[in-house]
């Protein structure tokens, strides 16, 4: 990865990185999207989503990153199947596994919105203040 940095660096380039793994995305990113089934549900600075992540399956996968002290208030485990991309569900591709899905979040699909601290979210949770 150091490599990888270092060349992007002296050619002043930038390096788009896919990974689950967001331990790592917080160590060399300085912006990162977040991506459920296609979708675009959280984008903006690195270190606004790690500290404040606003969409549930952004905050389910830091709740997976081991902790020492695992004092997190908004620890969240995601359940549920992964929709399979030739069959999505109406509405928000998220519903199913999430635990603040109402009948808005079956029926419409969420646009991004830009919160308080300057990334963009798309739920409906959020934008209704219910999280």
């Amino acid at each position: 990865m150091d490599l990888l940095l270092n060349l992007c660096e002296q050619e002043n380039v930038a390096l788009m990185l896919i990974t689950h793994d967001l331990g790592v995305v917080s160590q060399v990113t300085q912006r990162m999207l977040v991506m459920y089934s296609g979708r675009i549900i959280e984008q903006g600075p690195t270190r606004e989503i790690i500290n404040d992540a606003q969409h549930p399956y952004t905050q389910g996968l830091l709740s997976a990153i081991p902790k020492l002290e695992d004092d997190r208030p908004n620890h969240i485990r995601l359940k549920g199947e992964v929709p399979t991309p030739v069959n999505l569900p109406s509405g928000c591709v998220f519903h199913g596994r999430c635990p603040y899905a109402n009948e808005r979040c079956r029926q419409e699909v969420p646009q991004l919105i830009t919160t308080d601290g300057g990334t963009q979210v798309a739920c409906h949770a959020v934008e209704e203040g219910r999280l």
